[in-house]
């Protein structure tokens, strides 16, 4: 798989040839990558022009692409679609996924991302992490009492001081936004991938979402994303610049602890959403492979 993160920020040109992308900006050399070595390209430019044989080449070599708004946050994602070989099979035994089984893989799930968050704490040397590991216990199937929403609460009241995920006006929740977007089409990537339809989530159920399953195997990813905001140093910050963005797209390069092997976080993704389909199959929420946070570098 590709492993090259890709971010085209000038007004350009982009072509294939030679099995590689073919990068032309304006007022520049141009310049060659390989499309094996691509994981994730991201557009941050509407002056960029490209042609239906390139997006059909992405496609081929499984590449993401992910398009951003006048905000510069991602707005749209582009990635291969059900070329798994025993999609069909699949998709039916996703469908008919019983409501229990869907309850205690989300019960999995919770559990993950509370303990997660617990460990970002943690290594931050913030006080709550104890607290959030006694929640993680206590979370039942289908997470009936909402101990996800609790642990959120106390979670974000130790992480910051007088933060609010609502306020428009913070830097560090357009920053989370913008990380939070890659990392769910990442996901959608690996979940398309691993033979199951987006769409059709395990415990989000919107028919107004396309991304319902995304948004669930994502959840015990978004720590990861906020141990990268909460290292980074936000002072005198207004908006969310190249340098920076740059760095908040690296959360795909972090190393997960997956059942005690270190592995990157993009790779994670397929692992998870692999081990989704395999637990829908045979009908066992305990292998569903999750990843946990480990210490990380500082993201200053």
């Amino acid at each position: 798989m590709g492993w090259r993160i890709v971010q085209i920020t000038k007004p350009c040109k982009l072509s294939i040839k030679d099995k590689q992308l073919l990068y032309l900006p304006q007022d520049e050399a141009e310049l060659k990558i390989p499309l094996e070595d691509i994981s994730v390209l991201i557009f941050e430019n509407k002056q960029i022009s490209l042609s239906s044989y390139l997006l059909s080449e992405l496609a081929k070599y499984g590449i993401v692409l992910f398009s951003c708004d006048s905000s510069h946050i991602p707005s749209g994602t582009f990635f291969p679609f059900h070329n798994h070989s025993r999609y069909s099979e699949i998709a039916w035994l996703q469908i008919e996924t019983s409501e229990p089984l869907k309850k205690r893989i989300w019960q999995e799930i919770v559990k993950a991302k509370i303990k997660n968050q617990a460990e970002v704490l943690s290594v931050l040397n913030k006080d709550g992490a104890k607290k959030l590991q006694e929640i993680a216990k206590t979370v039942q199937s289908g997470d009936a009492k909402n101990a996800e929403a609790f642990a959120a609460g106390l979670y974000w009241k130790n992480l910051w001081n007088n933060f609010n995920r609502h306020n428009e006006a913070d830097i560090r929740n357009s920053a989370l936004d913008y990380g939070y977007a890659i990392i769910r089409g990442a996901m959608a990537r690996a979940i398309v991938g691993a033979g199951l339809l987006p769409c059709f989530g395990i415990h989000h159920a919107n028919k107004l979402n396309s991304f319902n399953l995304a948004d669930d195997l994502m959840e015990p990813f978004r720590p990861f994303l906020d141990y990268q905001v909460a290292t980074m140093n936000w002072d005198n910050i207004t908006e969310l610049s190249t340098d920076i963005k740059h760095k908040l797209v690296g959360v795909l390069t972090q190393t997960c602890l997956l059942e005690k092997e270190e592995i990157g976080l993009l790779y994670c993704c397929e692992l998870e959403a692999s081990s989704l389909a395999k637990a829908i199959k045979n009908k066992s929420p305990t292998e569903l492979k999750i990843p946990m946070l480990k210490k990380l570098p500082l993201f200053q």
